[in-house]
């Protein structure tokens, strides 16, 4: 049988969990469950990162013992993945006696091999992200990933040399056009690494920070801890115990991930791997944040932050797993709206999904004794409906190994449309009365398309799939084929599985409004509601398919991060526009532009046939409004 190794991150275990560790492990989860659908012998794995400063000092504050301290946070996780459905294989805690084991055995190969050596360390660290930044990676001198203050240490410590691995690293990348999905971020990788690697800073002193995996060389130094932490993917897998079981799954390896972790993934693990004679896991899933309406940022000031378990015990994990998995294209970031999430849950659940299910079984239920009809007989409505269907259920395979889940439950949801539109051309209701025959093979088709959507959803929404089962008296064929429903087969009428969720109505003025002429003007009042904010040009790429539009990253200060879409490709090469510091519209509502989410704009001059960006002077700080 295929192997298949999937890896959400591991997840720092200070902190409540939230909608973000919900979505990973949720996304991980059902592709996981997709790999098995398709006949792979796939293995999930998720867990938690014990050790750490931040840890530490908590632990310190509430007068506990780290590793009690570590065990008490373990439920949190555990019950919002049993909350979320989630079927992990392993949960790998780094607090294993084996874990420690194995990595004081690979820092003890790397020591040996002259890869790590003793230095003295002199910069900023984030006790939050534990991360170790120059004075040049800082936005406004605090942590370019969550914008909190850094620390200025200064220490003798252990270095790992990346930098010997650089090369090889780009060159395998450069070979290996699919190894970082989406195709973006290997751009941002190859460009950290055109940039050079600084050497990697693996630890601490136990004087100053004792919670963690002791040095096997020294004994004064515990190991940082996302050296300590990235080996689990392969610890969790069989490395230096099971060689064979290892050797089978770590090459199909896809690592799952927010790209706020793109840096410790993508470039210190890979080049530990290398390090320790290792090959490379299959590939990298980089996922965009869930932002709040209007495409700002979830914060507790803001009032907008989703608790994953306060809407799935109001609404139920399979909607919530719906949801999110089909509003997010992966790669890009979503915007999180109750209004999306109702309708999504209402038109497509309850509606389309729902009466498909009531329809078919109902029917047979009263009119065939409740056992499926022969196909015997075609209506001119039957062969086109079966043959479009069976060509969208021949490439759903496929778009999920290509990390097309988005497109997957678009073509899904086609399929439940179509079988609805089938129903309404052919009207079996109508056949009844001329044909019984005919009536009940436009029913078995329907009936045959009601059990292939529903295997095929099962990996999105577990829970609702186990009630789907009993239309089918709980023995579901689960074989992805047009017509394996054998004729005669007992079924039970579909109850109401998604019911209509009511949505409040918004206290809202709707008094109608004109747009100004051009001889009235607006009012100061309207020009103050556009938030204009100063930023810098991280990246930018072409937009596929289109000649004028360029995707440009632009940081905002704060860990605010913007994708714009401008039409400026026709003015400037993407590699022109970086490093610039410009002026962004960050309040628009978000536009979608050739299939891409914008949110906001930039702020350019066209004089003539020309156009110029508008550019500031590099010393404002970023994220300023203009006043």
């Amino acid at each position: 049988m295929k192997k298949k190794y999937l890896t959400t991150p591991i997840y720092y275990v200070n902190g409540k969990p939230h909608l973000g560790h919900a979505y990973t492990t949720i996304l991980c989860d059902s592709i996981t469950r997709y790999y098995k659908l398709f006949g792979y012998d796939a293995v999930m794995i998720t867990g938690v990162d014990e050790h750490g400063q931040k840890v530490y000092e908590t632990a310190v504050e509430k007068n506990m013992d780290p590793q009690a301290y570590c065990d008490s946070l373990i439920p949190a996780f555990t019950d919002l993945f049993k909350k979320c459905d989630i079927n992990y294989d392993i949960f790998f805690r780094t607090t294993s006696a084996s874990h420690k084991k194995k990595v004081q055995s690979m820092l003890q190969q790397l020591f040996d091999k002259g890869d790590i050596y003793k230095d003295h360390y002199e910069g900023n660290y984030c006790t939050p992200c534990e991360t170790f930044f120059t004075e040049k990676d800082l936005t406004d001198g605090k942590c370019p990933q969550c914008g909190r203050e850094t620390v200025m240490i200064k220490e003798e410590n252990y270095f790992f040399n990346m930098a010997k691995y650089a090369e090889e690293y780009e060159n395998f990348l450069k070979e290996h056009d699919d190894f970082i999905y989406p195709k973006f971020r290997k751009n941002e990788v190859l460009g950290i690494l055109k940039g050079g690697l600084r050497p990697l800073c693996i630890s601490r002193k136990k004087e100053k920070m004792p919670w963690g995996i002791e040095i096997p060389f020294d004994k004064d130094f515990v190991t940082y801890v996302w050296f300590d932490a990235l080996t689990n993917y392969i610890n969790g897998i069989g490395y230096l115990e099971d060689e064979e079981k290892f050797n089978q799954y770590w090459p199909t390896t896809t690592h799952f991930m927010a790209k706020d972790i793109l840096l410790h993934h993508t470039i210190y693990w890979p080049t530990m791997l290398l390090g320790l004679g290792l090959p490379l896991p299959k590939d990298f899933l980089i996922h965009g944040w869930w932002m709040g309406e209007g495409g700002k940022k979830m914060s507790k000031s803001l009032g907008n932050v989703i608790d994953p378990i306060e809407l799935i015990d109001k609404y139920g994990s399979s909607s919530f797993r719906f949801f999110v998995l089909r509003d997010m294209s992966l790669g890009h970031d979503g915007i999180f709206s109750m209004d999306s999430f109702l309708k999504r849950h209402n038109v497509e659940l309850a509606n389309d999904f729902g009466n498909l299910l009531n329809r078919a079984s109902h029917m047979i239920d009263r009119n065939f004794e409740g056992k499926v009809p022969a196909p015997s007989k075609k209506t001119e409505f039957c062969d086109p409906f079966i043959n479009e269907f069976k060509a969208l259920l021949s490439g759903i395979e496929p778009l999920i190994y290509d990390f097309e889940l988005n497109k997957a439950l678009d073509d899904i949801m086609k399929m439940i449309r179509n079988t609805n539109k089938y129903l309404e051309d052919a009207a079996p209701w109508q056949l009844l009365k001329t044909d019984k025959e005919l009536c009940g093979a436009v029913l078995y088709n329907a009936l045959e398309a009601v059990r292939l959507t529903s295997v095929l959803l099962s990996p999105v929404i577990p829970k609702k799939f186990e009630e789907l089962k009993d239309i089918f008296k709980g023995d579901i064929d689960m074989t992805l084929e047009f017509g394996r429903l054998k004729p005669g087969k007992e079924i039970n009428k579909a109850v109401s599985l998604f019911p209509k969720i009511e949505i409040e109505a918004k206290a809202e003025n709707k008094a109608e409004s004109k747009a100004p002429s051009a001889e009235t003007g607006i009012d100061i009042a309207d020009f103050a509601k556009v938030e204009i904010k100063t930023g810098k040009i991280i990246t930018c790429e072409n937009v596929e398919g289109s000649d004028k539009l360029l995707k440009l990253k632009i940081d905002l200060g704060g860990g605010d991060f913007r994708q714009i879409i401008s039409g400026i490709a026709k003015f400037y090469k993407p590699e022109e526009t970086l490093g610039k510091h410009v002026l962004v519209a960050s309040n628009l509502k978000p536009a979608t532009l050739m299939g891409v989410e914008s949110q906001g704009m930039l702020l350019s001059v066209k004089a003539g046939k020309d156009l110029k960006i508008v550019e500031i002077n590099e010393a404002l700080p970023l994220g300023k409004k203009l006043n």
